[in-house]
């Protein structure tokens, strides 16, 4: 028998598929079964990088770009440790920038004090500041400690070179200020790089955000969730477990919708920035129906159909209602069409429904 002939002419009678058209195209079926789930809410997230835990790295001064034998300058996607050299600069500095060096060495000490204030302030308010701020005012606590060493290393330098007038030299360090991967490099042996221009680009993504937006007349599922999950087309059947980390207070005037983040966590880095795919968020509440893989339905002319298996070579399409949309199945509505047991078609449904119908000396197959 051949793969498929002209379209049943009506959509809910039996078609024909020989036992050797089904061996040929690989026709698989599945048994439905009746499940509970969680109801819930899809939107679309995009991932996103926590603010801090990314980090731009630039050099302190102008200088060229050289290569020891200490180490080796990482590459795009290698893994950085914190406080790992990733680059050494050969400075050159004259003598006349020394009021200039100074006063942004005294700016820097003046911004080092505020950071270990707030540093110091958020650490006595554990447990009631956010593991954000604390994490973040760390950090903003560590560059600035960075930022006034060197201005430090800098004076001492032109102090030195003050009293001839001629370009100092001197070799720095560059490190990682956080363990996380090289996500842009723009640098090259020999280079000579300023202040300004970045050189690294490192990330962290053990744990993402993702950014979805809901529309207000969905409001009220957000405030009642309990749970959310994450997917995406790269990993299609599985499902990254997702938290409500923050909402925004204002619907947007454009979109009618209200931001809302969610972490992700990603140990195995997995997932990337940027990435687009659905958030499901549990509402609270449950539907009971009947559940069949995403691939057993398909729309014919508007109307969801499955296809069952009704016989040795007999398949018998019937429409759903589709109650439930989960990461990797459907629930669809118990109202007698498909019941628990049935065998549905999960691959090879085209091949199916493009059969002849049953020819009716075939009616008890």
């Amino acid at each position: 028998a051949g793969l498929a002939a002209s379209a049943p002419a009506s959509t809910t009678e039996p078609l024909y598929v020989s036992i050797e058209t089904q061996l040929l195209a690989r026709i698989e079926t599945s048994p439905a079964r009746r499940e509970t789930v969680p109801r819930s809410l899809r939107v679309v997230g995009r991932t996103l990088v926590r603010s801090e835990r990314e980090a731009i790295v630039t050099a302190p001064q102008e200088g060229r770009l050289i290569a020891t034998k200490d180490y080796a300058i990482p590459a795009l996607g290698e893994r950085v440790k914190r406080d790992q050299i990733i680059a050494v600069v050969e400075e050159s500095i004259a003598a006349p920038d020394l009021v200039t060096i100074a006063t942004e060495r005294a700016r820097a000490a003046s911004d080092l004090r505020l950071a270990q204030r707030e540093h110091d302030r958020l650490s006595k308010l554990a447990g009631i500041a956010t593991d954000k701020d604390i994490t973040a005012a760390r950090n903003a606590l560590e560059v600035a400690k960075a930022r006034r060493d060197g201005f430090v290393e800098q004076v001492a330098l032109l102090d030195s070179a003050s009293t001839t007038g001629i370009l100092a030299q001197k070799r720095r360090v560059i490190r990682a200020p956080l363990d996380g991967m090289i996500a842009r490099t723009h640098v090259t042996v020999g280079e000579n790089v300023g202040r300004d221009k970045p050189l690294f680009q490192i990330v962290d993504t053990a744990e993402l955000l993702v950014e979805a937006s809901v529309f207000e007349n969905d409001v009220a599922a957000i405030l009642a969730a309990r749970r959310a999950s994450f997917t995406v087309e790269a990993f299609p059947g599985e499902a990254f477990p997702a938290r409500i980390v923050s909402r925004g207070a204002t619907v947007d005037e454009r979109t009618r919708a209200l931001p809302v983040l969610f972490a992700v966590p990603n140990g195995q880095g997995r997932l990337f920035g940027g990435m687009f795919g659905r958030v499901y968020i549990e509402t609270g509440t449950e539907v009971s129906g009947i559940a069949v893989p995403k691939s057993a339905v398909i729309d014919v002319d508007g109307q969801p159909m499955v296809y069952v298996k009704t016989g040795g070579e007999r398949f018998t399409p019937r429409p759903a209602r589709i109650l439930e949309r989960l990461s990797d199945r459907l629930v669809l509505a118990d109202d007698g069409a498909l019941k628990a047991g049935d065998r549905v078609v999960v691959q090879g449904i085209y091949q199916v429904r493009m059969s002849k119908p049953l020819p009716a000396t075939a009616g008890g197959a």
